[in-house]
């Protein structure tokens, strides 16, 4: 079965690229499984993380991102070729189990324009389900589908939901990143409820921890009790906190560029200690669980 998992927040700065990525590279390198990351964020920054800027701006020049997918439907062009977007084997790792749609800052036009989409296409699609029309064929060669969305609900986002079984929300532990929780489930489980579609909460995952801040541990202990509330609130169905949070490392954010020279996972992610444990050990953590929540969900 392929599981497809959005990584969305609707505030920037909490890690959410990076977290996808991270799971992404263990998936792959650890757990040997297939996995297509689809960048429908703007920033393009899970892009450039797997496959470096230079690559990326010719993928953009020769029009073939996911911003190219949704122009052409409102341009009427056909610049957009699967086979040729599709990049094969991304990630320094060289793990060859990564394959990326690339995203493109002219995302935020597309965005700005997914309106007209209904229109000029006579009323034949739905400017949230392009992703799924033209990309869904694609998805049973992989085991795992990880989206990374942009910081809003508009357009592009629903068209990741719309083919997701599952969302994962990284947030800080501080009151800024935490404020907009209830926001995110509230109107994510009504668009599923309004959209008849099955897209359901995996859970939060804390992200940049510091084990030395008294707000952020206070917030970790917290927000289980606080979550509950909110998925009662939104009428949804209750999802944990992940266990394991992702702690605030400067080698996360130096290793997510690609031009750096890595031998292994392990070197990659951090021999170097963040308390009790190695820091690439995190990243595995938060993956292990992601499958065992899985394994679960299948069962019921």
């Amino acid at each position: 079965m392929t599981h497809i998992i959005s990584f969305i927040n609707f505030k920037g700065g909490v890690g959410k690229t990076t977290t996808l990525v991270q799971v992404a590279e263990t998936l792959s390198a650890i757990n040997k499984y297939r996995v297509l990351v689809l960048d429908l964020d703007p920033q393009t920054n899970a892009t450039i993380a797997l496959i470096g800027e230079e690559r990326w701006q010719q993928a953009d020049e020769d029009k073939q991102t996911l911003a190219h997918l949704f122009l052409d439907k409102l341009d009427g062009t056909n610049n957009f070729d699967l086979e040729k977007a599709l990049i094969v084997g991304v990630s320094n790792l060289k793990t060859r189990k990564i394959d990326l749609i690339p995203s493109s800052i002219q995302l935020v036009e597309a965005q700005d324009r997914m309106h007209e989409v209904a229109i000029k296409s006579s009323f034949t699609m739905s400017p949230m389900e392009i992703v799924k029309m033209e990309l869904s064929g694609l998805f049973s060669n992989y085991d795992f589908i990880l989206i990374d969305c942009p910081p809003n609900l508009g357009f592009i986002t629903q068209n990741g939901l719309e083919v997701s079984h599952y969302y994962v929300t990284p947030v800080i532990p501080d009151v800024m990143s935490t404020y907009g929780i209830p926001q995110i489930i509230q109107r994510i489980e009504k668009y599923a409820r309004t959209r008849k579609i099955p897209v359901k909460s995996l859970g939060v995952v804390v992200t940049k921890f510091n084990s030395s801040s008294t707000l952020h541990k206070s917030v970790v202990k917290m927000l289980p009790r606080q979550l509950a509330g909110y998925y009662t609130m939104a009428g949804a169905s209750p999802a944990l906190i992940f266990k394991t949070t992702i702690p605030q490392a400067n080698r996360y954010s130096e290793v997510m560029d690609y031009t750096a020279q890595q031998i292994s996972y392990k070197d990659k992610w951090g021999t170097g200690n963040s308390g009790s444990h190695a820091l690439h050990y995190y990243p595995w953590a938060l993956t292990q669980e992601i499958l065992s929540r899985l394994e679960g969900e299948a069962d019921e």
